[in-house]
């Protein structure tokens, strides 16, 4: 196995140049850092990680809890955080907490045991006292995504829940929609608490209430979305436009409405909220907020690297924005076409 006295004699520099372009830091002339990389290449030498990290007290290892890895929206969040560690020459430890506080705590636990240099936390519980307690003790710099989690955190990623649906709304009453459904995801969720209170600002800007659209709870899934559309059908509920609580549930509601015979949007208009990437490709194409989930992974991991490298930096917060995508599936009320 080559070794980095092997690379300095190959590259013909000392062994500190070598350590100077291993470690990413310091200053060689890119001329001598062509000849160590590829003297690097041509013996496939690899540095001994754990013997770094001992000596500088860092393992280069970001830890982050998501809600649930297997689901395309924390995937693609997860991959805007691989961005940002990548450049900076971090690995990266990913585990779920599946919106459970314990599962939660466990995974923050495990995570702390494997010595992560800084943790990013996607959590939808409060971070249970012990695990809170073993975070601070372990002096590790914690970056929270959302509303929960802040506690133990010196950064804070959000995203504008708030104005997106507030958005949403206006788009909907914007086009005569009156007789507006709202499938709201699970109740405790800190996106959900916001894109209520978004909807609400919305309404009262038309003089109205929450109490003059008809809000049906339940969790952010295509088969809630589904369901919840085909009671409102069988129950004979009279409404123009539905506000799915994410795309997800946005696709249920697509295939309840074409299983009953409703037309889109000549009958019932649908609006979605995420962008995810089938939304273009449902049919008709969806009007959504689009919210850069790839951005938020890259900002939380930018805003970790900056406490990272700047110990008593935070507290830090950034707010990444929605946008409103107008596509096919939303057109004016029934009512408003008649009239026309």
């Amino acid at each position: 196995m080559a070794t980095i006295t092997d690379v300095s004699k190959r590259a013909g520099v000392s062994r500190s140049t070598v350590s100077r372009v291993v470690a990413g830091n310091g200053y060689v002339s890119e001329a001598k850092r062509r000849d160590i990389e590829k003297a690097i290449a041509e013996l496939g030498y690899r540095p001994n990680t754990l013997a770094r990290s001992l000596r500088s007290n860092r393992t280069n290892m970001i830890g982050a809890v998501m809600v649930d890895v297997g689901t395309a929206y924390f995937a693609n969040m997860v991959y805007g955080l691989q961005r940002a560690t990548r450049r900076a020459g971090k690995a990266l430890m990913v585990s779920s907490g599946y919106a459970d506080q314990d599962e939660e705590a466990r995974a923050i636990i495990e995570l702390v045991d494997r010595s992560c240099d800084g943790i990013l936390l996607y959590v939808e519980q409060p971070v249970r006292a012990d695990a809170a307690e073993i975070l601070r003790s372990a002096r590790i710099p914690v970056v929270n995504v959302g509303s929960k989690g802040g506690e133990v955190a010196q950064g804070t990623v959000t995203l504008d829940n708030f104005g997106g649906a507030r958005d949403a709304l206006n788009f909907l009453l914007a086009r005569g929609h009156r007789k507006i459904v709202y499938l709201s995801g699970q109740p405790d969720f800190g996106d959900t608490i916001a894109r209520r209170q978004g909807i609400a600002a919305a309404l009262a800007e038309h003089g109205m209430s929450m109490d003059d659209i008809y809000v049906v709870g339940g969790e952010f899934s295509q088969e809630f979305g589904y369901a919840a559309t085909i009671a409102l059908i069988e129950e004979g509920r009279d409404f123009t436009a539905i506000f799915a609580g994410d795309d997800d549930m946005a696709a249920g509601v697509l295939q309840a409405l074409r299983h009953k015979g409703k037309s889109v949007p000549d009958e019932i208009s649908v609006i979605g909220f995420d962008d995810t990437f089938h939304a273009q490709h449902l049919w008709p194409p969806l009007t959504t907020i689009r919210q850069p989930v790839d951005t938020i992974g890259e900002t939380a991991g930018t805003l970790l690297l900056k406490l990272l490298s700047e110990p008593g930096s935070g507290p830090l917060r950034s707010v990444v924005d929605t946008e409103l995508i107008v596509r096919e599936s939303v057109g004016p009320a029934r009512d408003q076409s008649r009239e026309a």
